[in-house]
This record gives C-alpha cells, structure tokens and sequence, in this order.
C-alpha cells in the first residue's frame, strides 16, 4: 500500500513538472497542441529548394514565427551560383527569402531582398561575411561582418506591421574596430532615424557608414 502510495506521488509531481516546463514560456504552444502537430507535419514536407530558383542554393534556413501568428515560417539565405571569373571582393549578394505559412500549412514567398548580404567573397580577409539570422516573434535579424584589421559588423532588425501586412527596418547596429589599437566605433540607428522602409526596399548603401578617425 505504501510503495503504491509513493508511485503515485511521483506520478504526480512528475505531472507538476512537466506543465511547469510547458508553461515557463507564455508563448509557446503545447507540443500535443493540433496546431504544433501540423506545423511539424508540415516542416518535414516543406520543398525549400523550390524557392531557389535561378540555380541559386540554400546558404541557411531559419524557422521561426516571421508574422506572431503562431506559425513555423521561414527566412532562406539563398547563394547564388559562382561564375570562374570573380575575384576578391566580388560577386553577386546572396538573396534573402522571407516564407510565410498559410493556414492550410504551406509556405508561400512573401518577400525578398539582393541587398543585404554580401558576395561570399566581399568580406575582405575575414572571409564570408555572413554571419547569422535569428527569428523572434514577429520579427528577425540578419548580421553580418567582415574587413581586415579594420573589423566591421553589421546588425539588420526588420519588424512585422500586421495592418501593412509587411516588414519595416526598425534597428541597424553598425560597429567597426581597429584590431591593433582596439578602438571602436558604434551606432544604432532605430526606425526614427531610418523612416519607414519595408524589408524588401530596403538598402544598406543608403544608411550612414560607420569609420573611425
């Protein structure tokens, strides 16, 4: 009678642990929740090359909630093919692909851009200037970085407008240090100071540089 006593105590903290796992993030849908069944269903049957086109290649793919709608959708970082005759510093950008999930559970191109991710050469001795992305709710971030002894960094935050149904610029962090002095230089702008621009819009040329004296 005691020992069943005591498996059933356990039994139930064991419970008590696992709803307080479940529940410590207040977003997070419960793995046995219809909705988390479909969206795992759906990543495994998701053709993310159908999206390269042109013979570019999948560089990365990041799943995460691109519109707070509760959905795995995804950002691709598509490479373009490499032709014989590029050099250091050369060389088309990679493509950002941005895929929105529907209700039925399939993804669709929502938006894109050529500009902000550099040649896979254009990183100076550093190498490859694409560093990350990373999704939050609603929102995602591109960073990338390159130079010599001269390091620069690069940090690319667009957020999800639902009324526009869209993604607008709202932070750039821009950043450069010498490696031999150690001196550094950094701004972050914020959509004040950047204005409304949409992701696909977008263009890094046009945002204030970041040099040190």
């Amino acid at each position: 009678m005691r020992n069943a006593l005591r498996l059933l105590v356990l039994a139930c903290l064991g419970c008590t642990a696992t709803a307080r796992a479940q529940s410590s993030n207040p977003y997070a849908i419960p793995h046995s929740h219809p909705a988390a069944i479909a969206d795992v269903k759906a990543d495994a049957m998701d053709d993310l090359t159908a999206f390269a086109t042109d013979g570019a290649k999948v560089l990365e793919s990041i799943r995460g909630d691109l519109t707070a709608e509760g959905r795995s959708d995804v950002l691709l970082v598509l490479d373009p093919p490499a032709t014989a005759t590029e050099k250091l510093g050369e060389g088309p950008s990679r493509r950002v692909v941005l895929l929105v999930r529907d209700a039925a559970g399939q993804l669709h191109r929502a938006s894109e851009n050529d500009r902000i991710v550099p040649c896979s050469r254009c990183g100076g001795l550093a190498g490859d200037p694409y560093a990350y992305s990373r999704i939050g709710k609603g929102q995602f971030t591109i960073v990338i970085g390159g130079g010599s002894r001269e390091r620069w960094t690069d940090e690319y935050t667009f957020t999800y407008v639902g009324a526009k149904n869209d993604w607008f610029v709202s932070s750039v962090v821009r950043k450069v240090m010498d490696t031999d002095t150690d001196k550094e230089k950094y701004v972050h702008l914020t959509a004040k100071e950047l204005g409304t621009v949409s992701f696909a819009d977008f263009d890094p040329g046009k945002v204030p540089e970041v040099t040190l004296p």
